[in-house]
């Protein structure tokens, strides 16, 4: 498994009938929708909303390469799902082979986010814990390996759906 450095922030869903709301404003400068088709945006905006990261490396297909990994491993029938248990359920979505690792990532996470060298915060650890400014955070995509993690169970729930993936 890779170093993860790149995790992209979700939002929980955000009011369709709000136009802050479009996709095409997460990903800054970069390509349109992040390098998603429209679509595919589209239904994603369903389940959640793209935070804006801030740097260039979350923009140029990181997004859309992550999902297609994440697609491919589901399709494929090596996709695990599980819990990790810290004062919130922490639910994830990984490739089977990975599954051990994920824990100890989201693990190091939740103690300190700052060893793994993230390039942007993930601010899993304010999320769970409930602080101000950091309840709006439901999830997470782990660009470097392709994974996922929630501590919103419906966004996993509906997360899992998308991929085809029955709990």
């Amino acid at each position: 498994m890779e170093k993860t450095h790149l995790i992209q922030r979700l939002l929980k869903p955000l009011d369709q009938s709000n136009p802050l709301s479009t996709k095409a404003n997460a990903f800054g400068g970069g390509l349109k929708y992040g390098g998603l088709r429209e679509e595919t945006a589209n239904l994603l905006s369903q389940i959640w909303t793209f935070d804006y990261m801030g740097s260039a490396e979350f923009e140029w297909g990181a997004v859309p390469n992550a999902l297609s990994k994440i697609w491919n491993y589901t399709k494929g029938g090596r996709a695990k799902t599980g819990i990790v248990a810290l004062p919130k359920d922490v639910y994830y979505l990984c490739e089977t082979e990975m599954e051990r690792d994920v824990k100890k990532i989201i693990k190091r996470l939740y103690k300190n986010e700052r060893r793994l060298h993230l390039k942007e915060n993930c601010f899993l650890r304010e999320s769970i814990d409930d602080q101000k400014y950091f309840e709006k955070y439901g999830g997470w995509l782990e660009l470097d390996n392709g994974f996922m993690f929630f501590i919103d169970e419906e966004m996993y729930n509906n997360t899992l759906k998308l991929f085809g993936i029955n709990r």
